[in-house]
């Protein structure tokens, strides 16, 4: 996802008798309503800040962030004769804040708009750390990360973090939030060390415009991040950890197959059991009938989903095939990869490797339907932990929703630290 690359900043105040509301002011500049705004400034306003003006802004952001969905988080202060409004707004891409003040004629005499940043968690404050910067070869590439150390590291574990889908950086930065850093904070306030690194589709975008396979995005680089730190004579780790989120959760059992003894124990942070095509059909079910509706839009991406799905699963296809003809951003080659792979038999083979399989139950993209899969399959067996958090989502950050969805992406939040609590207490306790 791009960064927002705007900030509009105008001083203002709204009015306690003003029929002015924050929600409206964002939905007429949805509708592209600039004039109708404009005509609402005061004389300061108008004279700073033309329709031309606000035109320019509103669709740069629809450019980076997409179309508006939803105004949520409305607050409204009195204040000077007039009133503060603020509210957070809910982008396809993207979430911002809107403040919003209107003078005690009615008039708006200020609007804020800027994109919500990261907050590190509270776990996180104050805390000492060491960092290395280290950098590693993976198959003629070059690709950049960073080690956190905790200051009391006595042959301390390591646990090296492996992306979900896309071309994540090193914190795995989804909107406002940090997955990884928040992770690297976590554990290095219960004394384990972290290694996280860029993705190579995030270094080196260009070199997915093609084929490319499961082993291209996500296992190679991961094990060449694995025996890099484990050759490096001036680290002194005592256990070795792999903590795959998401698609890296999906990978860790090829990945621990292939490093078997070499590495204490894997993590799988939200892990599908499903085939992908078809959890991607679901996902894309669940999304367009979400708000009770379906439009003529969304019918035919629910068409076009299917239609894909189906010739995925029928091998209607060929390494060749391109994305664009296929589900998500894989090309056939990808597909043609995992045709034949089975997460839950494959690990459930390694038997002697300890396992934690993780999922939060308000997680729309892999839900618990799939953590039930995993239960049912390998629950029992002794090499294997499994545990379900309420109310935390796909990247394990809590939510209040009802229903979760990608508006839950939105806020600044932090990872739940009693799942890092849980996983640094099987760290220590069960991988001795």
């Amino acid at each position: 996802m791009r960064k927002l690359i705007f900030i509009l900043t105008l001083i203002c105040t709204i009015g306690a008798d003003a029929q002015i509301a924050i929600q409206d002011v964002a939905h007429q500049l949805a509708k592209h309503k600039y004039k109708k705004v404009y005509r609402c400034f005061d004389a300061n306003m108008q004279d700073k800040v033309p329709a031309s003006q606000l035109k320019k802004i509103w669709e740069q952001m629809e450019l980076s962030a997409g179309k508006l969905g939803s105004v949520v988080d409305v607050c409204k202060n009195l204040r000077d004769g007039g009133s503060r409004q603020s509210a957070m707004l809910q982008f396809e891409q993207a979430a911002v804040k809107m403040t919003l003040s209107v003078n005690e004629n009615g008039e708006i005499n200020g609007l804020y708009i800027s994109q919500l940043a990261y907050e590190p968690p509270l776990y996180g404050k104050d805390l000492g750390v060491g960092k290395k910067y280290i950098n590693f070869p993976s198959h003629s590439y070059t690709i950049s990360g960073e080690l956190v150390i905790p200051l009391e590291c006595q042959n301390c574990p390591v646990v090296l973090l492996v992306h979900g889908s896309g071309p994540n950086d090193k914190d795995e930065t989804i909107g406002p939030n940090k997955v990884f850093n928040d992770l690297a904070l976590g554990f290095a306030s219960k004394g384990i060390a972290t290694y996280r690194y860029d993705k190579r589709s995030y270094l080196y975008p260009d070199s997915f415009n093609g084929q490319f396979d499961l082993y291209d995005e996500t296992i190679n680089d991961a094990i060449s991040a694995f025996y890099h730190l484990k050759a490096d004579t001036s680290l002194h780790f005592g256990k070795y950890i792999m903590l795959g989120h998401s698609l890296g959760a999906y990978a860790m059992p090829i990945i621990a197959d292939s490093l078997q003894d070499k590495l204490n124990g894997a993590i799988l942070f939200s892990v599908n059991a499903s085939k992908i095509e078809d959890l991607i059909a679901y996902q894309m079910k669940y999304l367009t009938e979400y708000d009770g509706e379906i439009t003529k839009e969304e019918a035919k991406i629910i068409a076009e989903n299917t239609k894909q799905a189906e010739n995925i699963r029928l091998n209607r296809y060929t390494a060749q095939t391109t994305a664009e003809e296929l589900l998500a951003y894989w090309p056939g080659t990808f597909w043609k990869g995992i045709e034949g792979y089975d997460p839950i038999k494959t690990l459930a083979k390694n038997t002697a490797m300890q396992f934690y399989i993780l999922q939060g139950k308000k997680d729309y993209q892999i839900p618990m339907s799939e953590f039930e899969l995993w239960q049912a399959a390998v629950g029992a067996n002794a090499n294997i932990k499994m545990q379900s958090y309420a109310n935390l989502t796909h990247l394990f950050t809590p939510t209040k929703s009802e229903r979760p969805s990608p508006a839950d992406y939105f806020s600044p939040n932090n990872v739940e630290f009693q799942v890092i609590w849980d996983m640094a207490d099987w760290i220590k306790l069960v991988l001795r």
